[in-house]
């Protein structure tokens, strides 16, 4: 019985040995790293493999679309602060979501096509459910 208790200790311990080098070594670095740190277009850059030129203008893109972003939101916090009527709410949020439909459409229009489609595929279903406290972050869980 002491046997195979220490077997299966010993089996159970190789396989997670095996299991956390296969973690660390198999996967992609850059893309755990801005995962960790929250950084979107660091995770962009990494999960969608992006040429320096590519990201240099998904940047840019990106940056010209926060202000807008943040003038949604703001006017979004403002109207349910001051409790206007549910439609005016419900108006400035779909103004919203279609705004960051359009610059996600921008976006995937700047990787390579297969690249470009899986993005949208991963973001746009995401923006329906955007709860509007705020621009979207890199919170990929549903």
């Amino acid at each position: 019985m002491r046997n195979i208790l220490i077997t299966v200790a010993l089996v159970v311990a190789v396989c997670a040995a095996a299991f956390g080098t296969g973690f660390v070594l198999g996967g992609d670095r850059a893309l755990h790293e801005a995962e960790r740190d929250g950084d979107a277009l660091a995770w962009l850059r990494a999960e969608f493999r992006l040429s320096d030129a590519e990201f240099t203008a998904i940047r840019r893109l990106h940056e010209d679309f926060s202000v807008e972003c943040g003038r949604h939101c703001a006017a979004i916090i403002a109207a349910r602060e001051r409790r206007a009527p549910a439609g005016e709410v419900a108006e400035l949020e779909r103004t919203c979501v279609d705004a960051m439909k359009v610059h996600f459409r921008r976006v995937a229009a700047l990787m390579p096509p297969a690249q470009g489609e899986r993005y949208l595929a991963l973001v746009l279903p995401r923006v329906e459910g955007h709860p509007h406290h705020g621009a979207p972050n890199l919170r990929v869980g549903p």
